[in-house]
């Protein structure tokens, strides 16, 4: 996927069909355009394009719909907590169904071994409690053989372990422009994990034996340079899992 193409892309879409619980969105963007591209690249490598894919916590839509137009997905469904009528009209626009329901504590409202693959993508981190419940929910809906593709930041990352040793908290700031407890549950991280956190989960829930890749997005080049050599340190990670 080109990125050029796919910013002009998703800007036009974003221009087309604003809605208001997004006002961020341009400037998130700008930053995660990149991840985006990785996300897509491990999403077409484990999941097959003409069956049927399911995406959890799949608000704004860019993920989905860079699927649909670059890598010719045709059958996704998206899941959110929420469900503006501004979203369902984006999403109806590329021709995404859109089910509705909290994954923390709801059952997927769809059949056992209904979707081929499911993305699950930065959103473990913002979950409470329900973390088991939401990966049986997904083992369940998943067909034998299909693949769990999951990402989230890596809380062993370089950066958390530089603010360790300054006497610093890794975890999202009480206070000041993050603010907590003053934002919405999907605009903070309750908890980041490691990639065995990660895994140890994942098998709880019902899955096999499952594979890790680390990604990088810090800008500065002292760290993605160190980065580069100690994998495991990078700020991003993506598993993938089957149902065996």
């Amino acid at each position: 996927m080109d990125l050029e193409l796919a910013r002009a892309f998703l800007a036009e879409v974003t221009d087309r069909y604003p809605f208001p619980e997004n006002e961020y969105e341009k400037e998130y963007l700008r930053k995660h355009l990149e991840r985006y591209k990785d996300s897509c690249d491990v999403i077409a490598a484990n999941c097959p394009k003409d069956q049927p894919l399911l995406s959890i916590g799949c608000e704004p839509g860019h993920i989905e719909m860079l699927l649909k137009r670059f890598y010719g997905f045709s059958r996704i469904t998206g899941l959110t907590y929420r469900a503006s009528e501004e979203f369902k009209a984006r999403m109806d626009s590329f021709d995404i169904p859109i089910l509705q329901g909290d994954i923390e504590r709801d059952a997927i409202p769809s059949g056992d071994n209904t979707y081929a693959g499911i993305v699950f993508l930065e959103t473990l981190e913002h979950m409470f409690n329900g973390v088991p419940f939401a990966l049986k929910e997904m083992y369940r809906v998943l067909c034998k053989g299909g693949h769990l593709v999951l990402s989230t930041p890596n809380l062993a990352q370089l950066r958390n372990r530089f603010k360790l040793l300054k006497g610093k908290s890794i975890n999202w700031p009480l206070h000041g422009s993050k603010d907590f407890f003053g934002r919405a549950v999907h605009l903070r991280h309750n908890r980041e994990y490691t990639s065995k956190e990660v895994i140890f989960l994942l098998q709880q829930a019902g899955f096999g034996s499952a594979t890790v890749k680390y990604s990088d997005y810090s800008p500065r080049m002292l760290m993605g340079l160190f980065n580069s050599l100690y994998p495991s340190f990078k700020s991003n990670m993506f598993l993938v899992a089957e149902k065996l």
